[in-house]
């Protein structure tokens, strides 16, 4: 019974520091999954300077791009797609809000398999932080597009941060694919360490019991 009420105490230690945790561990992005609304019929080719998905979320920075409802497979996430290449190579944009801080952009990425290039290019630019991404088509089919999950950390200096999906190939219909884009905030150091300190309280307080168990075992004797 001792130690039931001890290992109790301790965990509600450790509750206490998950606390502290960022309390908004969902993804900033609006329509990350571009399944609001989902693109009438197999797909919908949007040019440049217009806006699509929830409230307009997202803006076709040039070119041409399509969103994909029904024509390939989803990714992992579910909902929609992107093919970053409409009638030609584009790009979409969206702002976000986030406090000062370290975060990680996620998202899925594939390739068009219906025609060439090969190998797709797409340059992701998020809180001025920026990165080249390479998809090599290999045995993709409508069916099976084989998405990727990628990762880009950046940092956060307050306020509006803006994310852009840029295909880099050149005259080609048949683009970069993404999906699945979210945005989460990474706890501090900090954070991690009262994670620690909270289970090593409760490790500190089960061998406590199990001396006093002890002690009592042998005055009984």
């Amino acid at each position: 019974m001792y130690n039931a009420r001890i290992l109790a105490a301790g965990t509600v230690m450790a509750l206490a520091c998950f606390a502290v945790a960022p309390a908004d561990a969902a993804t900033l992005i609006t329509d990350g999954n571009f399944d609001t609304p989902l693109a009438a019929g197999s797909y919908v080719t949007y040019g440049a300077a217009t806006s699509f998905g929830t409230s307009n979320a997202w803006t076709v920075t040039g070119g041409s791009v399509d969103e994909i409802g029904s024509y390939w497979q989803a990714p992992p996430t579910g909902g929609g797609s992107v093919d970053l290449d409409g009638s030609s190579p584009g790009g979409i944009q969206q702002s976000f809000g986030a406090a000062a801080g370290s975060y990680d952009l996620q998202f899925y990425l594939s390739g068009n398999p219906d025609g060439a290039p090969s190998t797709k290019e797409v340059t992701v630019t998020i809180g001025g932080t920026s990165a080249n991404y390479f998809y090599t088509i290999g045995g993709n089919s409508k069916d099976s597009m084989n998405y990727i999950l990628e990762n880009l950390a950046f940092t956060s200096a307050g306020g509006t941060n803006l994310l852009v999906f840029q295909s880099d190939d050149i005259d080609s219909p048949y683009g970069p694919v993404i999906g699945g884009v979210s945005v989460s905030a990474v706890p501090e150091p900090a954070t991690w360490t009262m994670f620690i300190l909270g289970f090593g309280a409760i490790g500190w307080m089960l061998r406590f019991a199990r001396r006093r168990n002890n002690m009592a075992t042998a005055v009984g004797c």
